[in-house]
């Protein structure tokens, strides 16, 4: 089986500086076929992008059908069906199968495309396997539970399938990636799957849903052990959802951790919410080794607090990240402008709070109303969603990595704001935050900014090639908010 994971051009000016993760979602899947005994191939397209002769190398040996597993957010759900294409011109009786979250909230869409032939709902583990042994052996599939495919002109959905039992999920298989070790970052570890909150902008719970359910202790240290002894990572981000809200499952795998002594070897970031911390927690984490906590602050209002439906309060929020960092703790934080009913005020209240609560990284997002959310539906209902062919223009850092004035719409501007000054508010306060002399100076000192989101090269400032990509990055910052500013002059 050949699994893609697409492209998504959605960083822009900041790629250089995104470390490339080892794909988690498709790498799972990997991993469980290969712990079934299957032969399975992964093409990431942020190494290798889809082409003929790829599709071709990566075919010579197996014999048809062939079958293709394509994970598809809706950031890059355009590419994954030009992917599908250029798969059924070259092979048309090739089987296509897509999954993640845009499928598994979007069956219909999806299917309605000629090119795709299956659509696996959820975690795909399971389902994915049982699916591809019945199309291997040319059995029948349509009882396999978490699918759904096109019968006699119809679309069929069976019934959802009970998420994989992670007791019984294989570790990440970073094996797979040792080919590429020198392009990949493979300090990133998810040890946990789900999130008991339903926020309304957060479209993971379509796939994981509110169970919260973690991966064996044994297995995360497993994992990490090989991380830093194998592949000498010194510096590992944990992707879960939410770290820390299972106190006592936490509290055993930090102590676990630090009996391994990990932290003589590599640091750690992890995010969480700031409810979901206290005084015990966070003394095990500094002992652990971690340096870095992100929290999704969203927000200082509590009146649109309490809309995002977070069940946590601004004041919850104050007090956590103020707990952690007396412990010494570095903390990045995500805020939201262009939430409903929101006022200038309060976009600006946010940024006042990043201030005086002092964060070391902070990035303002523009609303975007994911399919699967809630936020999706209000902005269908105030028909205000722009969403442009192939959901193009989905991308919650697309005022602040792409052209900010460039004819893609925002898929979602309240009625209580004009898209342009939205637009100007996200660069204004993204600029006035993070070009402060003392935060460039320490993200060029210490290389590694917000968990997981930037990283300069190792002795960067040797290589005249990075003084170069650095210096166009902040002129072209610089110039995105002269630009609009201009613009705003005459509208």
């Amino acid at each position: 089986m050949i699994l893609i994971n697409p492209k998504s051009t959605k960083l822009g000016i900041f790629e250089r500086y995104v470390p490339l993760s080892v794909p988690i979602g498709i790498g799972y899947l990997a991993g469980y076929l290969a712990g079934q005994g299957e032969n399975v191939q992964i093409i990431d397209e942020h190494i290798n992008p889809i082409s003929k002769e790829i599709l071709t190398d990566a075919l010579k040996e197996y014999s048809p059908p062939y079958i293709f597993g394509i994970s598809s957010l809706t950031a890059c759900i355009n590419r994954s069906f030009e992917i599908a294409g250029l798969i059924k011109d070259l092979y048309s009786d090739s089987k296509v199968i897509l999954g993640g979250i845009h499928p598994t909230v979007l069956p219909d869409e999806v299917l309605e495309n000629t090119n795709i032939d299956f659509v696996v709902k959820r975690e795909g583990e399971e389902i994915l396997s049982e699916l591809y042994e019945a199309l291997r052996n040319q059995n029948d599939y349509s009882q396999i539970k978490g699918i759904s495919f096109k019968l006699n002109g119809n679309i069929v959905h069976n019934p959802e399938a009970m998420p994989p039992d992670l007791n019984k999920v294989p570790p990440y298989p970073y094996y797979m990636f040792e080919k590429y070790i020198n392009r990949y970052n493979f300090g990133f570890i998810m040890s946990s799957r789900g999130c008991p909150y339903d926020c309304i902008f957060c479209s993971q719970r379509s796939i994981s849903g509110r169970d919260y359910r973690y991966v064996p202790a044994e297995t995360v240290i497993g994992e990490v052990g090989l991380l830093i002894n194998k592949y000498r990572q010194e510096h590992i981000n944990f992707v879960d959802d939410n770290f820390t809200v299972n106190k006592k499952r936490i509290i055993e795998l930090l102590e676990q951790m630090v009996k391994k002594r990990f932290y003589k070897k590599a640091t750690f970031d992890c995010q969480t919410r700031a409810d979901a911390v206290d005084e015990e927690v966070l003394v095990l984490l500094k002992k652990a080794g971690f340096r870095l906590i992100n929290f999704g602050l969203e927000t200082a209002s509590e009146r649109l607090m309490v809309l995002l439906n977070k069940k946590e309060t601004v004041k919850q929020n104050i007090e956590g990240v103020k707990l952690a960092k007396k412990y010494g703790f570095g903390i990045s934080a995500t805020f939201i402008f262009g939430l409903p009913t929101e006022t200038s005020q309060e976009r600006w209240q946010a940024y006042r709070l990043a201030k005086e609560l002092c964060l070391d990284y902070v990035r303002f997002n523009n609303a975007t109303p994911y399919p699967g959310t809630r936020l999706y539906e209000i902005a269908k209902a105030e028909n205000r969603l722009y969403i442009e062919k192939n959901w193009v223009n989905l991308n919650a850092c697309a005022t602040l990595t792409e052209d900010a004035l460039s004819e893609s719409k925002l898929p979602y501007v309240p009625r209580t704001c004009k898209e342009l000054v939205l637009k100007k508010d996200v660069i204004k306060a993204n600029l006035l935050f993070s070009l402060q002399p003392k935060r460039v100076l320490k993200l060029l000192i210490k290389r590694i900014g917000p968990a997981g989101w930037f990283y300069l090269p190792p002795l960067w400032y040797l290589n005249p090639k990075e003084w170069f990509y650095l210096a166009r990055l902040a002129l072209n910052l610089l110039s995105s908010i002269v630009r609009i500013y201009k613009k705003s002059l005459f509208n």
